[in-house]
């Protein structure tokens, strides 16, 4: 009997903990306010590189692709927000021997990964319905070779190098922008945005001279300024 009733009296104290867990929950999500976006585009990846192999000139260079992008950012007051972003899309590395003509260059096909981390201030006026907006933030960036291009380096070659190992490079970095928001319902906005993710020059895993390891080299330094310009649908959760 005693063992019944303590039983009964765990569960009448574990309803009672869950029934006000809830409450705390539905007014701490009644009360909160976030944004969700989505965002597509394209990007123009600059870090066009000249390199001597073998004594021959190369000229590198990545091109155009597009970009999706996803995002979530919360704002603190009406002027600030801090917002996580994920963006992804091809943006191709091309290797050209300015010593053969024509020139055509031998692409590899690259994939890039951002994840994001920035603070966003929105300007304290709206023109002609226009409210534009200034960020910047830190992130992490993926420079990653697809399968083919891997085979592409591994059979064919990189440069004057018949055969090559190549594989992703990680890079920290930072990015700056500006926006404008046109607000289109109570909870839906129209974003255009456009951004300029830097880091230092990918050389996926090739070192900037040949070694006992590899024959293969890519001798790039510097910067590379992924700029992408998006647009696309912000969704207001919450109170408004």
């Amino acid at each position: 009997m005693v063992k019944k009733k303590a039983v009964q009296g765990l569960m009448v104290l574990t309803a009672l903990l869950w029934s006000t867990g809830g409450a705390q929950a539905r007014d701490l999500f009644k009360d909160m306010q976030l944004d969700a976006f989505v965002l597509g585009g394209g990007s123009t990846l600059v870090d066009a590189q000249y390199f001597n192999s073998a004594e021959r000139l190369f000229h590198s260079r990545f091109d155009l692709g597009p970009k999706f992008t996803l995002g979530v950012a919360v704002p603190y007051g009406k002027l600030l927000s801090i917002e996580t972003a994920y963006s992804y899309g091809p943006n191709d590395l091309v290797v050209t021997n300015t010593n053969v003509f024509p020139h055509v260059g031998q692409v590899y096909p690259v994939r890039v990964y951002i994840g994001s981390l920035s603070a966003v201030v929105h300007a304290p006026f709206a023109l002609f319905h226009l409210r534009p907006y200034a960020e910047g933030g830190v992130e992490y960036d993926r420079f990653s070779p697809t399968d083919a291009a891997i085979t592409t380096a591994k059979n064919q070659g990189f440069a004057t190098v018949s055969t090559a190992i190549i594989t992703h490079n990680d890079k920290f970095g930072m990015n700056v922008g500006v926006g404008i928001d046109r607000k289109l319902t109570k909870r839906l906005t129209f974003r255009i945005d456009l951004r300029d993710h830097v880091t230092s020059s990918p050389a996926f895993g090739l070192p900037p001279k040949p070694t006992a390891d590899s024959a293969a080299a890519f001798p790039v330094a510097g910067r590379a300024n992924n700029i992408q310009y998006t647009a696309g649908i912000v969704f207001h959760f919450g109170k408004l």
